[in-house]
């Protein structure tokens, strides 16, 4: 692992080590029209019958007891997360390293799932490689990551966008944004087909001040000061006391094969 990281590689490792199991806690109760949550939306896209699956950005291991394979590698370089993966009995093998130097043998594994981080991998072309090389050939990639929209519309509640703004981060993106007809350009560079790409919608609702701080922290927000943070926190709280506010995550998930 190395030691010295700078821009959204260290703010990233320096969130999910002090907010451990956050990403979980708040899209665990997220849920689309058909009572699916995201988790459930990624698993029902993974072969059945593979006997190891690579959870890569595995965090604190929510896809572990819901993957059906004989053995299951999550693979992380948040230690902060890990821990609490080992914590909470997470049932993978767990393993400290970077999506770009994945200390795992060639083929050998089914498939590989990357939930709410694909975006966050860099370089990007490099980690999808390393999913190439660890696929078996017909090995499946299943990835979802959110659609980080500020326009309000049936598939993005306002509250969402409303929260970007008040975070400063309207027009922001991720380091490795995946728009549109690009994705299948820069999964072929790596050697893998795009098979699907889907869009959902997970909605939540925002119930009491505890929630509402959870839910605002649990927005990425590179470069937002304490203050800042603080008066998303209050805004959503303030809105909370009045009525439950709902949420909505529009979220797309990506099949591709080796």
């Amino acid at each position: 692992m190395p030691k010295r990281r700078s821009g959204w590689d260290r703010y990233v490792v320096e969130y999910h080590d002090a907010n451990p199991g956050i990403t979980e806690e708040v899209l665990a109760d997220a849920r689309d029209d058909e009572g699916r949550s995201p988790y459930e939306w990624l698993v029902e896209a993974v072969p059945s019958g593979g006997r190891t699956v690579i959870d890569l950005a595995c965090g604190n291991g929510p896809l572990a007891g819901m993957l059906k394979a004989a053995r299951v590698v999550g693979v992380d370089r948040s230690a902060g997360e890990l821990a609490l993966a080992r914590e909470q009995g997470a049932s993978a093998h767990l393993v400290r390293a970077e999506a770009s130097a994945l200390p795992l043998a060639a083929g050998g594994a089914d498939a590989v799932v990357v939930s709410m981080a694909l975006m966050l991998l860099r370089p990007l072309g490099a980690a999808l490689a390393e999913v190439r090389r660890v696929l078996r050939p017909g090995g499946t990639l299943v990835a979802t990551l959110p659609v980080r929209a500020t326009t309000p519309g049936p598939a993005n509640a306002p509250a969402f966008a409303e929260i970007l703004g008040a975070l400063g981060q309207t027009g922001a993106d991720y380091p490795e944004p995946l728009h549109g007809s690009g994705v299948a350009d820069r999964f072929a560079t790596a050697g893998l087909t795009l098979v699907t790409d889907d869009a959902g919608v997970f909605s939540r609702t925002v119930r009491g001040p505890g929630d509402a701080e959870r839910v605002v922290h649990s927005f990425y927000a590179p470069g937002a000061g304490p203050e800042r943070v603080t008066a998303a926190v209050e805004e959503l709280q303030r809105r909370v006391r009045a009525a439950p506010v709902e949420i909505a995550y529009r979220i797309r998930r990506l099949v591709a094969r080796r």
